[in-house]
């Protein structure tokens, strides 16, 4: 048996060595966080501040020096250090996720335990709770986006564009940062969200081999885009410029991965790809086209009509990210409803649209001009809009008119667009700019008068007014999340209803639209909690709305920005639903009286469609959530915007810095060379 070296550590030993150096380690950390805590503002404290700024950096050097010692130690006696049990980000969003758990306790229901609570302080608590979990969400979100979250990292790449902002744009992430002036964060974030996202979407709308990718092959000057006469896009593919041609595919549960653009067919068309088998969720194609250049990213989507039904699901959830729609019109095929549909979806969803008759070298300049007139009478007639309608094709010398159109009317149309993101881009700037020195002129204020921390702050009815918007959008997003659930349960009213009424259609005629009548049915119910949802997103609006202009009154800012207006629901589409729907009339029953005939039509509409019937509206019931999800999103983004630019106005946080350092940096921020370096940009 080999015998141990008198002079070695055994496993147990080395163990409770280094459980040991844990321990200590724990309880220096501990100690140093209690002399620093000491003078935090904390509301919480334990110990009095009875430390000089020279006894906390003595204490951290020894630390140091003792933790180094524990080290040396370790590696003297070949004990392996612990790994680590996870990340430091992970651990306190963890720790985050049970306070907001503990906010939770504070709900006016759990405090009724404690007692009644009148209306006033159960909505005035609510706010409170409201308020501090919206502020805990902030920092959860700034944790998950990891190093996306490092905004001076993110200016330094969108400073490699050349952009005149950038430089004033890292200056105030300079500022806020050195000055604790986190509220500033979020809107500086959403103005680099903006920048680096500018890219205007035009969507490609149509028909199954109505010419989508042929039209953005022939724009585009390539042939990258899979093209035929049966349906071929299977999910919506993104092109947008990049240095190199390349392809990209995501999926739902596999890593994403690069292909040769020749592949591409593998993953975005029906043949290859039929239901979307290989779960990809994303398709995108860089180019380097001078046409993509400006910041343009077309989308080619999945075609319509009965050969591509899922695809045709996957293009009626991309249309509220559309910023332009092109409606492609076969010429040889005319105006379908389809086209109607798409085209009413866009005006809703607040995007523009042009619509274009593709395959126009079929026919003569006369029959030309004689098709746009009829799309643009019923467009006038059946949806009241009027849209610009061109004639076009891709083919030999009639390639003319698609050139024409191109250069005439879309060129100008996204040039204009662009022009006006930047005026709002830097009219946004402009007002973060103003907003930072507010914030700083403020604490130098409140240094220069001695004022106390409880003197500092957002009068106290703009307080309860943001506070009441917290409230309102934590219920709205409560709304959302029982959506789904409210429009499944319907399946059984729908058929009960549809079959009294189809049985009373059989009892009195032979020939009955069973199809019709439960797409009437489901159109009727439907309409209810579609309308609950719209006037839940309305309501909140507005009730945002009054808050901000109370906060606006009380501190002297007399405008603010309108909030965004629910656009782009989506629309109920009764087609695939109506379709073979058969019910044979059953003759020997019709002389037992119309409620046998009613049992007879229910249990043949559950056996032959209930679960059509189910899947249909679960699948418009999650669409309907995921867009008023998108919808609170959108309200919250611009009323925290606005809410954050106020409080930092206000917020009584004492500066981080002594008061030549405000001095310094707002001697920065007013000396700024509005002029060049701004570009425009003003207070």
């Amino acid at each position: 048996m080999m015998r141990q070296d008198p002079h070695s550590f055994g496993e147990h030993h080395q163990r409770h060595v280094r459980t040991t150096f844990q321990y200590i380690d724990k309880l220096l950390s501990e100690a140093e966080h209690t002399m620093a805590d000491a003078g935090s503002p904390s509301p919480f404290q334990r110990h009095s501040d009875d430390t000089t700024p020279i006894q906390r950096k003595v204490t951290h050097d020894y630390i140091d020096r003792i933790r180094e010692a524990m080290r040396r130690v370790m590696e003297e006696l070949s004990i392996p250090p612990p790994e680590p049990h996870s990340g430091a980000a992970w651990a306190a969003a963890i720790n985050l996720m049970y306070c907001s758990i503990s906010l939770n306790e504070l709900t006016p229901e759990r405090m009724l335990a404690y007692g009644p609570l009148s209306p006033e302080a159960a909505d005035r608590l609510d706010g409170i709770r409201a308020e501090l979990d919206g502020l805990l969400g902030k920092l959860r979100a700034y944790l998950g986006k990891g190093t996306g979250g490092d905004l001076q990292q993110r200016l330094q790449q969108l400073g490699k564009t050349g952009d005149d902002e950038i430089p004033l744009l890292s200056e105030i992430e300079r500022i806020i940062t050195a000055h604790g002036l986190v509220e500033f964060r979020s809107t500086l974030s959403m103005l680099l969200d903006r920048m680096e996202s500018a890219a205007f979407e035009v969507g490609v709308f149509g028909r199954v081999s109505s010419g989508k990718s042929s039209l953005l092959n022939y724009i585009l000057q390539t042939d990258v885009l899979p093209v035929g006469v049966t349906p071929v896009t299977a999910i919506p593919t993104r092109i947008s410029h990049g240095p190199i041609t390349e392809a990209g595919i995501e999926f739902a549960e596999a890593q994403p991965r690069i292909i040769p653009l020749p592949e591409l067919p593998e993953f975005a068309t029906e043949q290859k790809n039929p239901g979307n088998r290989k779960h990809v969720t994303r398709i995108f194609v860089k180019l380097p086209s001078d046409r993509l250049a400006e910041g343009v990213t077309f989308v080619d989507t999945p075609g319509l009509g009965s050969l591509a039904v899922a695809g045709a699901e996957e293009t009626i959830a991309y249309l509220p990210r559309c910023d332009l729609g092109i409606v492609l019109i076969d010429a040889s095929a005319g105006l379908t409803q389809d086209d109607l549909v798409v085209v009413q979806a866009l005006y809703q969803a607040g995007a523009s649209a042009m619509v274009l008759i593709s395959k126009a070298d079929l026919f003569s300049a006369t029959d030309r001009d004689q098709m746009i007139s009829y799309v643009k009478r019923n467009l006038r007639d059946q949806l009241h809009i009027e849209p610009p309608v061109h004639a076009v094709s891709v083919f030999g010398t009639k390639s003319v008119l698609c050139d024409r159109w191109f250069e005439n009317e879309l060129r100008p149309f996204l040039t204009q667009h662009h022009e006006i993101a930047i005026i709002s881009q830097k009219r946004k700037i402009g007002a973060l700019h103003g907003a930072v020195i507010g914030a700083l002129e403020r604490r130098m204020e409140s240094s220069s008068q001695a004022a106390s921390v409880a003197n500092i702050g957002l009068p106290k009815q703009g307080v309860e007014a943001l506070r009441e918007g917290d409230r309102v959008l934590e219920r709205a997003q409560g709304e959302s999340f029982f959506l789904t659930r409210k429009i499944a349960k319907m399946q059984h009213a729908i058929i009960d209803i549809a079959a009294e009424r189809i049985a009373t259609g059989l009892v009195e005629s032979d020939n009955v639209d069973a199809g019709s009548i439960l797409s009437e049915t489901l159109r009727s119910l439907i309409a209810e909690p579609v309308a609950a949802t719209l006037r839940s997103i309305e309501d909140t609006r507005e009730a945002l709305s009054k808050a901000m202009e109370v906060v606006a009154l009380v501190s002297d800012r007399g405008t603010h920005d309108e909030l965004p207006k629910p656009a782009g629901m989506p629309i109920v589409d009764m087609n695939e639903i109506s379709q073979n729907i058969l019910i044979e009339k059953p003759r020997m029953l019709i002389l037992l009286g119309r409620s046998v005939v009613a049992t007879y039509v229910r249990r043949r509409l559950e056996d032959r469609y209930g679960r059509t019937l189910l899947e249909f509206l679960s699948l418009y019931a999650n669409r309907l959530r995921r867009w008023m999800e998108q919808s609170v999103n959108a309200l919250r983004n611009a009323f925290n915007e606005f809410a954050d630019m106020h409080r930092a106005q206000f917020e009584a946080v004492p500066a981080a810095s002594d008061a030549s350092e405000i001095q310094e940096d707002l001697s920065i921020l007013r000396e700024w060379d509005t002029a060049n370096a701004m570009s425009g940009i003003g207070r």
